[in-house]
């Protein structure tokens, strides 16, 4: 090959557009059911992800950045709502976690913390499942992170028998006050082992800064493949707006 073709060459791959990352969305429901209140949209590419939380006209209004570079099972995290003018932060540092949370009008607040053994920190919890698929039906107990508590809660996940091509996943926490926590319910499908549905506490809260008990589904239709990386990056950058009704 002559110069002049391997200088074209390079320059037609590098015109080419990186497609890596994959787009799921899914409306967020009053539990007990209701009008939508919200939506996902989450991007991933490699160990990052984006989940943009928009109100129904469409307006983000929160973000989470997820960095599960480290471990898939426990990403560094970063959320923010601009209605509330809430962040947490969520930072490995060695085997302990730098934790920083602050809420609407008060002071932030940051504690170190040390990481439990098999422990599962937010959204890695999906990885979890689909690496532990086979030994969800005898249960299995892992430490899962509740940021703005500080802490790791000690929950039990219960594995179900697959059922027109879905398998439907209990998680719950494996202490005596159990009884007072609500539980999460998330269904996958059989096959490619993605998340359709999940029953329980949302990332969002409401106007007093409670948590909200929804149901998300994810449908097929909602997912896009094949995206270039810089769709991460333009969902990082879209303003977020403060007004939103949820």
């Amino acid at each position: 090959m002559t110069t002049k073709r391997l200088t074209l060459a390079v320059l037609a791959t590098c015109a080419l557009p990186a497609h890596a990352a994959d787009r799921y969305a899914g409306d967020a429901s009053p539990r007990d059911g209701g009008p939508v209140l919200y939506r996902e949209v989450h991007l991933v590419d490699g160990s990052r992800q984006v989940v943009s939380y928009q109100c129904p006209d469409g307006k983000p209004f929160a973000l989470k950045v997820l960095d599960a570079a480290r471990d898939p099972t426990q990403p560094n995290v970063t959320y923010q709502d601009a209605r509330r003018g809430l962040s947490e932060t969520v930072q490995a540092s060695g085997s302990q976690l730098d934790i920083k949370v602050r809420k609407k009008g008060g002071d932030e607040q940051a504690r170190t913390i040390d990481v439990p053994q098999g422990a599962v920190i937010d959204a890695g919890f999906d990885p979890y499942i689909r690496s532990h698929w086979d030994s969800l039906g005898a249960g299995v107990s892992v430490p899962f992170l509740v940021a703005s508590r500080f802490r790791f809660f000690d929950v039990k996940i219960l594995g179900g028998k697959v059922a027109d091509g879905q398998r439907h996943l209990v998680m719950k926490l494996d202490a005596w006050y159990a009884f007072a926590a609500p539980t999460i319910e998330m269904t996958y499908g059989a096959a490619d082992r993605r998340l359709l549905r999940y029953e329980g506490m949302g990332t969002v809260r409401n106007a007093k800064g409670k948590g909200i008990e929804v149901r998300i589904d994810f449908p097929p239709s909602g997912r896009t493949m094949g995206l270039p990386s810089s769709a991460l990056d333009d969902v990082i950058h879209t303003p977020l707006s403060g007004t939103c009704a949820t």
